[in-house]
């Protein structure tokens, strides 16, 4: 009487699966970012001691980096994915349990870990899925998913801000568990070992995942890391880094705006570069990636000497997100660049650009920790002379000159 029908089992989408994951990766550390002053003034750590213990995301992140490629020949891609991305997220909390300097740098190197370990593992698969689809773009728009990550785990943070470190950051973590677990059954697979998928001869095309592998030479490292790919990437993420982990204090603090608009600003230049990442995918073919890369320098350094010269807190957020505006392409660009330099190996190619680049956006954020101190005394002992030849002029006197002035 009644006919059973079988239920078709929903297909995967891997691009969804994979958004998820960058976006994931993105929210965790950009979560931390606001609460940054807040941490630095209960920890009553110094500008040097606090670049000291952000250097530990570096330190865990950079070895992590160049062994995630032999760790993804042996497992597969998907298994790393979810297992770091929990791993990230889930120790999220322990920021808000360190009682110091040392802690909080090792809490950083362990988080630096895994997030090295995910960074590798989802541009590898990012990259693979766009082969499989004979080069159609997705990696810029995966990495919109990062941007966006970083914007809702910034504007979390500042929203948050009459809520413990210790609760925000237990509530983000379980949110993020759920998604990476929502996202886990869409993440593809990884290609087999040593292969690029199937290779339709004379056609350019990678192939489909349903066909046998064609194996492919492994690529020398320095022929996928060309010094332009380098420098492409140092480039763009070493001041995404800085602007990342250190606008909020240079709006908050260096220019009186109070932690409230100091943590608006990571909002608002993640924002930029989810919008300039998104549209990636369409804005890179149709200009190419040299006019891109030129707009994006242009663009960038225009951004940076406004909020850099420019007075007043309202310029320098508005350099801020002039920058995030132009700048969202760029590591995609080195990314898939190296990838095509490297047909044999995305993983290596993706680790080698990630280490590169992320060496520089991690580094670069304690490097402005150690220089803030003396360039700020040597901005102040400025200011306090102007005061003093102003205060002399009004009073009718020439302005006195230090003394080891000529």
């Amino acid at each position: 009487m009644f006919r059973h029908i079988p239920l078709r089992p929903r297909r995967p989408h891997p691009v969804v699966g994979l958004w998820l994951v960058f976006f994931v990766n993105g929210a965790v550390l950009s979560s931390w970012a606001p609460r940054i002053p807040e941490v630095k003034d209960r920890l009553a750590l110094s500008d040097a001691a606090l670049g000291a213990a952000l250097f530990g995301v570096a330190a865990g992140s950079l070895p992590a980096l160049l062994l995630t490629d032999r760790l993804l020949r042996r497992v597969d891609g998907r298994l790393v994915c979810l297992a770091s991305g929990a791993a990230f997220a889930a120790g999220l909390p322990a920021i808000a349990a360190t009682t110091g300097p040392v802690g909080l740098g090792l809490v950083l190197a362990a988080l630096g870990a895994a997030s090295g370990v995910l960074d590798v593992a989802m541009n590898t698969a990012g990259i693979e899925y766009q082969r499989r689809r004979a080069g159609v773009p997705v990696i810029a728009r995966l990495h919109g998913g990062y941007s966006l990550g970083v914007l809702c785990g910034a504007a979390g943070g500042a929203a948050a801000a009459g809520v413990t470190v210790a609760g925000q950051f237990t509530a983000v973590a379980g949110v993020l568990l759920v998604l990476l677990a929502a996202a886990g059954r869409h993440v593809p697979r990884s290609a087999a070992r040593g292969t690029v998928g199937t290779a339709s001869v004379g056609t350019g095309n990678v192939g489909t995942d349903t066909g046998g592998p064609v194996a492919a030479p492994r690529t020398p490292l320095v022929r996928a890391i060309t010094p332009a790919v380098a420098a492409v990437a140092v480039a763009g993420l070493l001041l995404e880094g800085m602007l990342a982990d250190w606008s909020a204090l240079l709006v908050a603090r260096d220019h009186g705006a109070g932690n409230a608009i100091g943590a608006t600003v990571v909002v608002a230049f993640s924002l930029a570069m989810f919008v300039s990442r998104s549209a990636g995918d369409l804005i890179v073919p149709l200009f190419g990636a040299r006019r891109c890369l030129l707009l994006a320098a242009l663009g960038g350094s225009a951004g940076t000497a406004v909020g850099l010269v420019a007075p007043g807190w309202i310029a320098t957020y508005a350099g801020v997100v002039v920058v995030g505006l132009f700048l969202g392409p760029v590591f995609p660009l080195a990314i898939g660049a190296a990838a095509a330099r490297s047909p044999g190996s995305a993983a290596r190619a993706t680790a080698a650009v990630s280490a590169v680049g992320y060496l520089a956006h991690l580094g670069g954020p304690p490097l402005v920790g150690v220089l803030a101190r003396p360039l700020r005394a040597a901005r102040g002992r400025r200011s306090a002379g102007g005061r003093r030849g102003r205060g002399a002029r009004r009073r009718g006197l020439p302005p006195r000159r230090p003394a080891d002035s000529p």
